[in-house]
Protein backbone atom coordinates (compact mmCIF):
# COMPACT_ATOMS: atom_id res chain seq x y z
CA UNK A 1 0.00 0.00 0.00
CA UNK A 2 1.02 3.69 -0.15
CA UNK A 3 0.16 6.93 1.57
CA UNK A 4 0.71 9.64 -1.02
CA UNK A 5 4.14 8.87 -2.37
CA UNK A 6 5.26 6.94 0.72
CA UNK A 7 5.01 3.15 0.55
CA UNK A 8 4.64 0.66 3.34
CA UNK A 9 4.51 -3.11 3.46
CA UNK A 10 0.79 -3.55 4.12
CA UNK A 11 -2.48 -1.90 5.11
CA UNK A 12 -2.66 0.70 7.84
CA UNK A 13 -4.20 -0.46 11.12
CA UNK A 14 -4.75 2.04 13.94
CA UNK A 15 -4.49 0.48 17.35
CA UNK A 16 -2.06 -0.83 19.96
CA UNK A 17 1.32 -1.67 18.50
CA UNK A 18 0.74 0.09 15.14
CA UNK A 19 1.60 3.72 14.39
CA UNK A 20 2.89 6.08 11.71
CA UNK A 21 5.76 8.32 12.66
CA UNK A 22 8.16 10.71 10.93
CA UNK A 23 11.93 10.48 11.05
CA UNK A 24 14.38 12.64 9.08
CA UNK A 25 11.55 13.97 6.89
CA UNK A 26 10.33 10.46 5.91
CA UNK A 27 7.08 8.89 7.07
CA UNK A 28 7.60 5.39 8.50
CA UNK A 29 5.36 2.77 10.02
CA UNK A 30 5.82 0.74 13.16
CA UNK A 31 3.91 -2.54 12.95
CA UNK A 32 2.92 -5.17 15.46
CA UNK A 33 3.82 -8.16 13.25
CA UNK A 34 2.11 -10.61 15.59
CA UNK A 35 -1.25 -9.05 14.66
CA UNK A 36 -0.54 -7.69 11.15
CA UNK A 37 -0.53 -9.78 7.96
CA UNK A 38 1.44 -8.50 4.98
CA UNK A 39 -0.40 -7.56 1.78
CA UNK A 40 0.44 -5.63 -1.33
CA UNK A 41 -2.83 -3.76 -1.86
CA UNK A 42 -3.31 0.05 -1.84
CA UNK A 43 -5.14 1.55 1.11
CA UNK A 44 -8.41 3.41 0.48
CA UNK A 45 -10.15 5.75 2.91
CA UNK A 46 -13.92 6.11 3.05
CA UNK A 47 -16.06 8.64 4.89
CA UNK A 48 -16.10 6.50 8.03
CA UNK A 49 -12.31 6.25 8.04
CA UNK A 50 -11.93 10.02 7.80
CA UNK A 51 -14.34 10.50 10.73
CA UNK A 52 -12.40 7.94 12.76
CA UNK A 53 -9.08 9.62 12.03
CA UNK A 54 -10.56 13.04 12.92
CA UNK A 55 -11.77 11.76 16.27
CA UNK A 56 -8.37 10.18 16.92
CA UNK A 57 -6.71 13.55 16.33
CA UNK A 58 -8.94 15.16 18.95
CA UNK A 59 -9.16 12.27 21.43
CA UNK A 60 -6.23 9.93 20.69
CA UNK A 61 -6.21 6.49 22.24
CA UNK A 62 -3.94 3.59 22.92
CA UNK A 63 -0.17 3.47 22.82
CA UNK A 64 -0.12 5.09 19.37
CA UNK A 65 -0.23 8.52 20.97
CA UNK A 66 0.22 7.94 24.67
CA UNK A 67 -1.66 11.10 25.75
CA UNK A 68 -5.21 11.62 27.00
CA UNK A 69 -7.38 14.51 28.02
CA UNK A 70 -7.11 14.97 31.79
CA UNK A 71 -9.12 17.10 34.18
CA UNK A 72 -8.27 17.97 37.77
CA UNK A 73 -11.07 19.33 39.94
CA UNK A 74 -10.01 20.70 43.31
CA UNK A 75 -11.59 22.42 46.29
CA UNK A 76 -10.02 23.89 49.41
CA UNK A 77 -10.88 25.95 52.45
CA UNK A 78 -8.43 28.51 53.77
CA UNK A 79 -8.05 30.44 57.02
CA UNK A 80 -6.09 33.67 56.91
CA UNK A 81 -4.76 36.45 59.11
CA UNK A 82 -3.30 39.74 57.81
CA UNK A 83 -2.18 42.58 60.05
CA UNK A 84 -2.34 45.15 57.21
CA UNK A 85 -4.36 43.80 54.27
CA UNK A 86 -4.78 47.24 52.66
CA UNK A 87 -1.02 47.95 52.91
CA UNK A 88 -1.68 51.41 54.31
CA UNK A 89 0.37 53.71 56.54
CA UNK A 90 -2.75 54.98 58.31
CA UNK A 91 -4.10 53.47 61.56
CA UNK A 92 -5.76 50.14 60.80
CA UNK A 93 -7.00 46.89 62.31
CA UNK A 94 -5.93 43.36 61.49
CA UNK A 95 -8.03 41.19 59.19
CA UNK A 96 -8.94 37.55 59.65
CA UNK A 97 -11.40 35.22 58.00
CA UNK A 98 -11.93 32.20 55.81
CA UNK A 99 -12.50 31.53 52.13
CA UNK A 100 -13.51 28.74 49.80
CA UNK A 101 -11.46 28.06 46.66
CA UNK A 102 -12.63 25.88 43.78
CA UNK A 103 -10.75 25.12 40.57
CA UNK A 104 -10.94 22.95 37.47
CA UNK A 105 -7.80 22.29 35.41
CA UNK A 106 -7.76 20.81 31.90
CA UNK A 107 -4.70 19.47 30.07
CA UNK A 108 -3.71 17.44 27.03
CA UNK A 109 -0.22 17.04 25.57
CA UNK A 110 0.74 15.21 22.36
CA UNK A 111 3.53 15.50 19.82
CA UNK A 112 1.33 17.78 17.66
CA UNK A 113 -0.51 19.91 20.20
CA UNK A 114 -0.66 21.06 23.81
CA UNK A 115 -3.76 22.28 25.63
CA UNK A 116 -3.96 23.76 29.12
CA UNK A 117 -6.91 25.45 30.78
CA UNK A 118 -8.01 26.49 34.23
CA UNK A 119 -11.17 27.88 35.81
CA UNK A 120 -10.94 29.19 39.36
CA UNK A 121 -13.36 30.71 41.88
CA UNK A 122 -12.45 32.22 45.27
CA UNK A 123 -15.23 33.07 47.73
CA UNK A 124 -14.78 34.88 51.03
CA UNK A 125 -16.88 33.16 53.69
CA UNK A 126 -16.08 35.29 56.71
CA UNK A 127 -14.19 38.59 56.52
CA UNK A 128 -15.04 42.17 57.36
CA UNK A 129 -13.88 45.66 56.50
CA UNK A 130 -13.94 47.79 53.38
CA UNK A 131 -10.85 46.07 52.02
CA UNK A 132 -12.96 42.90 51.64
CA UNK A 133 -16.05 44.57 50.17
CA UNK A 134 -15.89 42.35 47.05
CA UNK A 135 -16.30 38.76 48.20
CA UNK A 136 -15.41 36.73 45.11
CA UNK A 137 -12.70 36.38 42.45
CA UNK A 138 -13.06 34.52 39.15
CA UNK A 139 -10.50 33.38 36.59
CA UNK A 140 -10.65 31.65 33.20
CA UNK A 141 -7.43 30.86 31.33
CA UNK A 142 -6.68 28.85 28.19
CA UNK A 143 -3.47 28.09 26.28
CA UNK A 144 -3.39 26.11 23.02
CA UNK A 145 -0.28 25.24 20.98
CA UNK A 146 -0.39 23.54 17.58
CA UNK A 147 2.94 22.23 16.28
CA UNK A 148 3.79 21.64 12.64
CA UNK A 149 6.90 20.44 10.86
CA UNK A 150 8.46 23.92 10.67
CA UNK A 151 5.86 26.14 12.34
CA UNK A 152 3.97 26.54 15.59
CA UNK A 153 0.73 28.38 16.37
CA UNK A 154 -0.06 29.48 19.91
CA UNK A 155 -3.24 31.02 21.25
CA UNK A 156 -3.34 32.11 24.89
CA UNK A 157 -5.91 34.15 26.72
CA UNK A 158 -7.33 34.86 30.13
CA UNK A 159 -10.22 36.65 31.78
CA UNK A 160 -10.16 37.53 35.44
CA UNK A 161 -12.50 39.41 37.73
CA UNK A 162 -10.69 40.34 40.92
CA UNK A 163 -9.46 43.30 42.94
CA UNK A 164 -6.01 44.83 43.25
CA UNK A 165 -6.05 44.15 47.00
CA UNK A 166 -7.00 40.47 46.42
CA UNK A 167 -5.65 39.64 42.96
CA UNK A 168 -5.98 36.19 41.40
CA UNK A 169 -3.13 34.52 39.50
CA UNK A 170 -3.02 31.90 36.75
CA UNK A 171 0.01 30.20 38.33
CA UNK A 172 -1.06 28.76 41.66
CA UNK A 173 1.00 28.47 44.83
CA UNK A 174 3.59 25.70 44.73
CA UNK A 175 4.39 26.15 41.01
CA UNK A 176 7.79 27.44 39.87
CA UNK A 177 6.59 28.98 36.61
CA UNK A 178 6.40 32.76 36.10
CA UNK A 179 3.00 34.45 35.85
CA UNK A 180 2.34 34.89 32.09
CA UNK A 181 0.50 38.24 32.36
CA UNK A 182 2.55 41.12 33.76
CA UNK A 183 0.91 43.03 36.63
CA UNK A 184 2.65 45.94 38.37
CA UNK A 185 -0.46 47.26 40.14
CA UNK A 186 -0.09 45.23 43.36
CA UNK A 187 -0.53 47.63 46.28
CA UNK A 188 -1.55 50.54 44.03
CA UNK A 189 -4.73 51.33 46.03
CA UNK A 190 -5.82 50.58 49.59
CA UNK A 191 -9.55 49.94 48.97
CA UNK A 192 -11.45 47.16 47.26
CA UNK A 193 -11.98 48.14 43.61
CA UNK A 194 -13.35 45.55 41.22
CA UNK A 195 -11.07 44.87 38.24
CA UNK A 196 -12.11 43.11 35.01
CA UNK A 197 -9.14 42.15 32.85
CA UNK A 198 -9.14 40.44 29.44
CA UNK A 199 -5.85 39.35 27.85
CA UNK A 200 -5.59 37.82 24.35
CA UNK A 201 -2.19 36.65 22.99
CA UNK A 202 -1.90 34.88 19.61
CA UNK A 203 1.56 34.13 18.18
CA UNK A 204 3.19 32.27 15.30
CA UNK A 205 6.68 30.78 14.93
CA UNK A 206 8.29 29.67 11.68
CA UNK A 207 11.61 27.90 11.15
CA UNK A 208 13.38 28.89 7.93
CA UNK A 209 16.40 26.64 8.41
CA UNK A 210 17.78 24.55 11.29
CA UNK A 211 19.64 27.72 12.37
CA UNK A 212 17.14 30.50 11.66
CA UNK A 213 13.56 31.08 12.83
CA UNK A 214 11.16 33.95 13.40
CA UNK A 215 8.22 34.72 15.68
CA UNK A 216 5.34 37.19 15.39
CA UNK A 217 3.03 37.96 18.30
CA UNK A 218 0.22 40.28 19.37
CA UNK A 219 -1.07 41.12 22.85
CA UNK A 220 -4.41 42.75 23.62
CA UNK A 221 -4.86 43.82 27.25
CA UNK A 222 -8.14 45.46 28.29
CA UNK A 223 -8.80 46.52 31.91
CA UNK A 224 -12.05 47.96 33.30
CA UNK A 225 -12.54 49.08 36.91
CA UNK A 226 -15.76 49.39 38.92
CA UNK A 227 -16.25 51.90 41.74
CA UNK A 228 -13.17 54.06 41.16
CA UNK A 229 -14.48 57.10 43.07
CA UNK A 230 -11.82 58.68 45.31
CA UNK A 231 -9.10 56.57 43.65
CA UNK A 232 -6.45 57.21 40.98
CA UNK A 233 -7.47 54.20 38.84
CA UNK A 234 -8.42 54.51 35.17
CA UNK A 235 -9.66 52.04 32.55
CA UNK A 236 -7.14 51.33 29.81
CA UNK A 237 -6.35 49.33 26.69
CA UNK A 238 -2.87 48.19 25.76
CA UNK A 239 -1.86 46.78 22.35
CA UNK A 240 1.52 45.24 21.59
CA UNK A 241 2.77 43.89 18.26
CA UNK A 242 6.17 42.19 18.20
CA UNK A 243 8.48 40.44 15.78
CA UNK A 244 11.54 38.41 16.75
CA UNK A 245 14.32 36.61 14.94
CA UNK A 246 16.44 33.80 16.39
CA UNK A 247 19.71 32.65 14.85
CA UNK A 248 21.49 29.60 16.26
CA UNK A 249 25.28 30.00 16.29
CA UNK A 250 26.02 26.79 18.21
CA UNK A 251 24.01 23.86 19.51
CA UNK A 252 23.48 25.75 22.78
CA UNK A 253 23.53 29.43 21.77
CA UNK A 254 21.08 31.64 19.90
CA UNK A 255 21.31 35.32 18.99
CA UNK A 256 17.93 37.02 19.40
CA UNK A 257 16.54 40.34 18.17
CA UNK A 258 13.09 41.75 18.94
CA UNK A 259 11.14 44.78 17.74
CA UNK A 260 7.95 45.82 19.60
CA UNK A 261 5.37 48.47 18.84
CA UNK A 262 3.07 49.32 21.77
CA UNK A 263 0.03 51.54 22.14
CA UNK A 264 -1.55 52.49 25.49
CA UNK A 265 -4.87 54.33 25.75
CA UNK A 266 -6.57 55.56 28.96
CA UNK A 267 -9.51 57.49 27.53
CA UNK A 268 -11.09 58.62 30.80
CA UNK A 269 -7.73 60.09 31.87
CA UNK A 270 -7.06 61.40 28.33
CA UNK A 271 -3.61 59.87 28.24
CA UNK A 272 -2.05 58.25 25.15
CA UNK A 273 1.30 56.50 24.80
CA UNK A 274 3.03 55.14 21.69
CA UNK A 275 6.36 53.39 22.04
CA UNK A 276 8.91 51.34 20.10
CA UNK A 277 11.23 48.82 21.73
CA UNK A 278 14.27 47.18 20.18
CA UNK A 279 16.22 44.47 22.01
CA UNK A 280 19.10 42.16 21.10
CA UNK A 281 20.24 39.26 23.21
CA UNK A 282 21.79 35.85 23.67
CA UNK A 283 19.93 32.70 24.68
CA UNK A 284 22.11 29.96 26.13
CA UNK A 285 21.21 26.41 27.12
CA UNK A 286 23.53 25.40 29.92
CA UNK A 287 22.14 21.87 29.88
CA UNK A 288 18.97 20.01 28.98
CA UNK A 289 17.36 21.33 32.18
CA UNK A 290 18.86 24.84 32.52
CA UNK A 291 18.72 27.87 30.22
CA UNK A 292 19.22 31.63 30.31
CA UNK A 293 18.23 34.58 28.11
CA UNK A 294 20.04 37.96 28.26
CA UNK A 295 18.66 41.02 26.44
CA UNK A 296 19.56 44.72 26.19
CA UNK A 297 17.82 47.40 24.18
CA UNK A 298 16.35 50.85 23.79
CA UNK A 299 12.87 52.34 23.90
CA UNK A 300 11.44 55.50 22.35
CA UNK A 301 8.09 56.75 23.72
CA UNK A 302 5.80 59.65 22.81
CA UNK A 303 2.93 60.61 25.14
CA UNK A 304 0.05 63.06 25.31
CA UNK A 305 -2.11 64.06 28.28
CA UNK A 306 -4.35 66.97 29.26
CA UNK A 307 -1.47 68.82 30.86
CA UNK A 308 1.66 67.84 28.96
CA UNK A 309 3.09 65.98 25.97
CA UNK A 310 6.56 64.94 24.97
CA UNK A 311 9.02 62.23 23.98
CA UNK A 312 11.30 60.12 26.16
CA UNK A 313 14.01 57.55 25.56
CA UNK A 314 15.05 54.82 27.96
CA UNK A 315 17.36 51.82 28.11
CA UNK A 316 15.94 48.31 28.62
CA UNK A 317 17.41 45.02 29.78
CA UNK A 318 16.07 41.64 30.83
CA UNK A 319 17.72 38.53 32.24
CA UNK A 320 15.63 35.37 32.42
CA UNK A 321 16.66 31.93 33.62
CA UNK A 322 15.11 28.62 34.57
CA UNK A 323 16.33 25.29 35.86
CA UNK A 324 14.51 22.03 36.42
CA UNK A 325 15.93 18.95 38.13
CA UNK A 326 14.37 15.94 39.74
CA UNK A 327 13.78 17.70 43.07
CA UNK A 328 14.13 21.44 42.41
CA UNK A 329 12.57 23.84 39.91
CA UNK A 330 13.05 27.57 39.66
CA UNK A 331 12.53 30.49 37.31
CA UNK A 332 13.86 34.02 37.73
CA UNK A 333 13.54 37.32 35.88
CA UNK A 334 15.47 40.53 36.43
CA UNK A 335 15.20 43.58 34.25
CA UNK A 336 14.05 47.08 33.38
CA UNK A 337 10.95 47.30 31.19
CA UNK A 338 7.84 49.39 30.68
CA UNK A 339 4.40 48.15 31.71
CA UNK A 340 0.82 49.34 31.41
CA UNK A 341 -0.69 50.41 34.73
CA UNK A 342 -4.14 51.12 36.11
CA UNK A 343 -2.76 54.45 37.34
CA UNK A 344 -3.51 55.78 33.86
CA UNK A 345 0.14 55.65 32.89
CA UNK A 346 2.89 53.59 31.36
CA UNK A 347 5.56 53.11 34.01
CA UNK A 348 9.25 52.30 33.87
CA UNK A 349 9.71 49.32 36.15
CA UNK A 350 12.87 47.76 37.59
CA UNK A 351 11.68 44.32 38.64
CA UNK A 352 12.82 41.05 40.17
CA UNK A 353 10.68 37.91 40.03
CA UNK A 354 11.82 34.59 41.53
CA UNK A 355 9.82 31.36 41.89
CA UNK A 356 11.17 28.11 43.31
CA UNK A 357 9.89 24.71 44.43
CA UNK A 358 11.77 21.96 46.25
CA UNK A 359 10.60 18.42 46.98
CA UNK A 360 11.64 17.81 50.58
CA UNK A 361 10.32 14.26 50.63
CA UNK A 362 7.72 12.10 48.92
CA UNK A 363 4.98 13.95 50.79
CA UNK A 364 6.48 17.40 51.53
CA UNK A 365 7.10 20.32 49.15
CA UNK A 366 8.57 23.75 49.83
CA UNK A 367 7.98 26.76 47.56
CA UNK A 368 9.15 30.36 47.54
CA UNK A 369 7.86 33.36 45.61
CA UNK A 370 9.56 36.72 45.51
CA UNK A 371 8.38 39.78 43.59
CA UNK A 372 9.95 43.21 43.83
CA UNK A 373 9.68 46.27 41.63
CA UNK A 374 10.31 50.00 41.55
CA UNK A 375 7.88 51.93 39.34
CA UNK A 376 8.32 55.41 37.94
CA UNK A 377 5.84 57.20 35.70
CA UNK A 378 7.10 58.30 32.30
CA UNK A 379 5.29 61.61 32.84
CA UNK A 380 6.29 64.16 35.47
CA UNK A 381 2.79 65.02 36.76
CA UNK A 382 1.83 61.63 38.25
CA UNK A 383 3.88 61.00 41.40
CA UNK A 384 1.20 58.61 42.74
CA UNK A 385 2.54 55.93 40.38
CA UNK A 386 6.09 56.19 41.76
CA UNK A 387 6.68 53.56 44.42
CA UNK A 388 8.72 50.56 45.57
CA UNK A 389 7.11 47.22 46.40
CA UNK A 390 8.31 43.81 47.58
CA UNK A 391 6.49 40.57 48.39
CA UNK A 392 8.08 37.40 49.83
CA UNK A 393 5.91 34.28 50.23
CA UNK A 394 7.33 30.94 51.42
CA UNK A 395 4.94 27.97 51.62
CA UNK A 396 4.92 24.28 52.57
CA UNK A 397 2.58 21.61 51.24
CA UNK A 398 2.08 18.29 53.03
CA UNK A 399 0.36 15.60 51.00
CA UNK A 400 -1.57 13.68 53.63
CA UNK A 401 -3.05 11.14 51.21
CA UNK A 402 -3.18 10.73 47.45
CA UNK A 403 -5.97 13.32 47.15
CA UNK A 404 -5.74 15.41 50.35
CA UNK A 405 -3.06 17.97 51.22
CA UNK A 406 -2.42 20.61 53.88
CA UNK A 407 -0.87 23.96 52.89
CA UNK A 408 0.72 26.51 55.20
CA UNK A 409 2.19 29.79 53.93
CA UNK A 410 3.42 33.18 55.07
CA UNK A 411 3.54 36.43 53.06
CA UNK A 412 5.51 39.57 53.83
CA UNK A 413 4.86 42.80 51.89
CA UNK A 414 6.43 46.22 52.08
CA UNK A 415 5.70 49.36 50.06
CA UNK A 416 7.10 52.86 49.97
CA UNK A 417 5.45 55.65 47.96
CA UNK A 418 7.11 58.79 46.73
CA UNK A 419 4.20 60.82 48.11
CA UNK A 420 4.46 59.24 51.59
CA UNK A 421 7.53 59.40 53.81
CA UNK A 422 6.45 56.29 55.74
CA UNK A 423 6.57 52.69 54.58
CA UNK A 424 3.67 50.25 54.84
CA UNK A 425 4.27 46.65 55.94
CA UNK A 426 2.06 43.58 56.00
CA UNK A 427 2.42 40.13 57.55
CA UNK A 428 -0.06 37.45 56.56
CA UNK A 429 -0.47 33.77 57.46
CA UNK A 430 -2.56 31.20 55.54
CA UNK A 431 -3.63 27.65 56.37
CA UNK A 432 -5.48 25.56 53.76
CA UNK A 433 -6.93 22.07 53.46
CA UNK A 434 -7.09 20.98 49.80
CA UNK A 435 -8.69 18.11 47.90
CA UNK A 436 -7.62 17.50 44.29
CA UNK A 437 -8.26 14.45 42.12
CA UNK A 438 -6.77 14.29 38.58
CA UNK A 439 -8.95 12.22 36.27
CA UNK A 440 -7.95 11.05 32.75
CA UNK A 441 -10.79 10.89 30.22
Amino acid sequence: MSIGRYKTAGPLLLGPGNMIYKKNGIFKKRVNFAKQPVHGNRIKFGAGAFCTIGLCMIFPFGSAVGATLAIEPSVSTRLFYDDNAALTTRPHDFSAGSELLGALKLSRDTTAMKLQGVARLNMLLDAGGDVYRDKDNQLLSLSFIRKGEVSRWQLAGSWRRDTIVRSVNIIEEGDADTEPDDDVDAGLVQTSVRRNRLVFKPSWNYQFTPRSEMSVGYIFDNVLFEGTANTTLFDYQNHSLSGSHFYRITERDQITSTLKMKQYRAETARRDYDSYDFLVGLKHNYSETASGHFQVGWQQTSYTSRFESGDTANYLFRIYGEKRTGLTKFSARLGRSTFASGAGDVVNSDELVFNMTRELSETMRFSLRVKAFQNESIRRDNPDANRRYISIAPAVRWRITQWWSLDASYRYRRQNRETDSSSAESNAVYLSMRYARPTPL
